[in-house]
Parts: structure tokens; sequence; C-alpha cells
């Protein structure tokens, strides 16, 4: 075995380290909450007090949530819902037209 020059074994540690920053910093981690989980949740907060639940307010039900909700293989951060860009009155009349609302009789 070749003894190599000590210096392309810190060149080869430099080069790992900075493709290992890059690759950090290309998929930043720390606020993956989406926005309108964020709003709703600061909408709860406003409500009184027996009327918000306290299920959510255990530490051990809090983790074992944010547990579940782990990203597994193939799941990606969504940033953009594509639920979000349908019309209410769309959902209304597929949900009205269905029979599981019931239709108004003015417009």
């Amino acid at each position: 075995m070749q003894n190599r020059p000590p210096h392309l074994y810190i060149l080869s540690l430099v080069i790992l380290l900075i493709t290992l920053t890059l690759n950090i910093e290309a998929r930043p981690q720390h606020n993956l909450q989406h926005i309108a989980v964020l709003e709703n949740a600061a909408w709860e907060q406003t409500l009184p007090q027996h009327l918000q639940n306290p299920f959510y307010k255990s530490p051990r039900v809090r983790h074992a949530l944010a547990k579940s909700s782990w990203f597994g293989p193939g799941e990606e951060v969504v940033y953009e819902r594509q639920a979000e860009k349908i019309p209410r009155m769309e959902i209304y009349n597929v949900l009205s037209h269905a029979g599981l609302i019931p239709r108004r009789q003015y417009f």
C-alpha cells in the first residue's frame, strides 16, 4: 500500500466537508410548517378556553403527532398545495350535487 502525502488527506477532508455543508444549506430544515398550518394554529389560540381541545396540549400527544408526521422515504415538503387552488364554490357544487350537504335556495 502506498503512503500518500498528508496534504491529500486534508484536501479530501476539506472537499467532503464542503460537500456536506452545501447539501445541508440546499435543504433547510429549520421551519417546515406550511403557512396554512401556522395560520390555523394562530386562529385556534384566539378561541375561548372552553372551545380549545386540551388533548393536543399533552406533551406525550404532541410528541407522538410530531413523530408520526416525520418525512418517510420519497416524501417531500409541500410548499404549494394544489387543493388550495380549487374554488370553494366548486367544492360546494360537488358536495351539494352528491347530496352530502343541503343546497342553498338563494343566489
